[in-house]
């Protein structure tokens, strides 16, 4: 389990999506993908040690105009773990 968002940045950059300076404190508007991946991450089981990685790339092919209106249970369809 992954307690802080500052862990994420780094999956999140590989993967490509945009992130913010300060991990804490953002905007959600500005860093959709980077949000949705910490709200589907932070305080979760993982299976793997490394799940939350491929995970990242889940989050970052969602296109922009899906990440604000997609459903967890959509991305669980698209591999989510």
């Amino acid at each position: 389990m992954l307690a802080f968002r500052s862990m994420l940045i780094e999956p999140a950059k590989k993967a490509g999506m945009s992130v913010p300076n300060d991990a804490e404190n953002f905007s959600s508007d500005l860093f959709p993908h980077f949000r949705v991946f910490c709200n589907m991450q932070i305080g979760r089981p993982m299976p793997t040690p490394s799940c939350h990685w491929d995970n990242a790339k889940i989050i970052a092919a969602i296109p922009d105009d899906k990440i604000k209106i997609i459903c967890l249970p959509e991305i669980e369809q698209l591999g989510y773990a």
